[in-house]
């Protein structure tokens, strides 16, 4: 049983399904029934004696500012050419061959931007070695347009170099063009195997279990993605600038501290405008961010820093220490507690 993720180009949906092989089958089937004959209630079903001739339907994608967007709404699907689907057969022979040069001889101009080939190159020099393999592949035309959408199920194998390894299974839509047979543009959606096969990237992790067993105990833990990292980047600057206003900002009105000394004190926003009062200078330095959430739970979430940090009293006392702090966010957004552990800075 696994997870699937869907993931298009920028956008990321999240959707949790449990499927044994058998069901993705059976999905894919019933997409591609559903695909050529089931859109609209069967309206754009057209038969040409007893053979099915066309089906489906362009609904339009509503964030797509292409002028064919509005032009080809409404217009129906029908098969496309081999030829088509053979050209993507061979620009994934080149993929798993790591000839990137090969690769990228089956783009278009338009597709192949400067990004995307020192992208697809990159790549291929960070891999050991590439395996996918197509199991399934439909080529099919809208009505009207210039270019053949080829669709492609496959499963494909990772190794990098250094190491790291991934199994995934992929559904993509390849474009391919009339005017010069060039793939234009492609979109892909995965999902990780849970099967052992991948040792990193999967959409959950790890276990929370709490200070007391709770309903939240034993739930697997997710990347928290609200700007977090972005907020505490913002923050370690205006504090190292010593700016105690912008620094209260951060905070909720009240929040919580707890020291490394192992005391607990309740603190407010008001309270960080002095907090640099007795302070001739301060240098705190972050290494790493991880903004995580316990799944399926309120927006709350908690990142975890790694940093050191040196303040340098007026009186010329010298504070040094390597620090690991977790933020806890609230659902504004605001810092709502830090739990601080600390260490002497040894010097090797």
């Amino acid at each position: 049983m696994f997870g699937i993720t869907l993931i298009n180009k920028g956008r990321k949906e999240n959707k949790k399904m449990k499927l044994t092989k058998d069901t993705i089958i059976a999905s894919v089937v019933a997409f591609i029934i559903g695909f050529i004959i089931a859109f609209n209630g069967g309206e754009k079903v057209s038969w040409d004696d007893g053979a099915l001739k066309s089906a489906g339907q362009f609904t339009g994608n509503p964030e797509s500012t292409h002028p064919k967007n509005e032009t080809l709404k409404g217009n129906a699907y029908v098969l496309g050419s081999d030829d088509a689907m053979n050209l993507v057969l061979e620009s994934v022979a080149a993929y798993n061959a790591k000839d990137s040069d090969k690769e990228l001889s089956y783009y278009s101009d338009d597709f192949k931007t400067e990004a995307r080939v020192n992208g697809t190159r990159q790549w291929h020099e960070s891999m050991e070695t590439l395996s996918m393999n197509p199991w399934a592949m439909i080529p099919i035309r809208l009505e009207e347009d210039d270019r053949t959408l080829v669709l492609s199920w496959s499963v494909e194998d990772r190794v990098w170099k250094n190491g790291s390894k991934e199994t995934i299974d992929l559904m993509e839509v390849f474009s391919v063009n009339d005017s010069d047979g060039k793939i234009s543009g492609f979109s892909q959606w995965h999902s990780h195997r849970w099967d052992g096969s991948t040792d990193h990237g999967l959409p959950v992790g790890g276990k929370f279990f709490g200070r007391t067993e709770s309903e939240y105990s034993g739930r697997p833990l997710v990347f928290s993605n609200r700007g977090e990292v972005q907020t505490l980047e913002q923050f370690f600057a205006d504090y190292n600038n010593m700016d105690g206003e912008a620094v209260a900002g951060y905070f909720a009105d009240e929040w919580t501290f707890r020291a490394a000394t192992g005391g607990t004190s309740q603190r407010t926003s008001e309270d960080m405008k002095s907090v640099f009062d007795s302070l001739e200078s301060v240098q705190w330095t972050p290494f790493s961010m991880t903004p995580l959430k316990i799944y399926d739970t309120d927006p709350e979430s908690g990142v975890t820093v790694y940093s050191t940090e040196k303040r340098v009293m007026k009186d010329g006392t010298v504070w040094e220490k390597d620090l690991v702090e977790l933020f806890f966010f609230d659902l504004e957004g605001k810092i709502s507690g830090v739990e601080q552990y600390a260490r002497e800075i040894s010097g090797e």
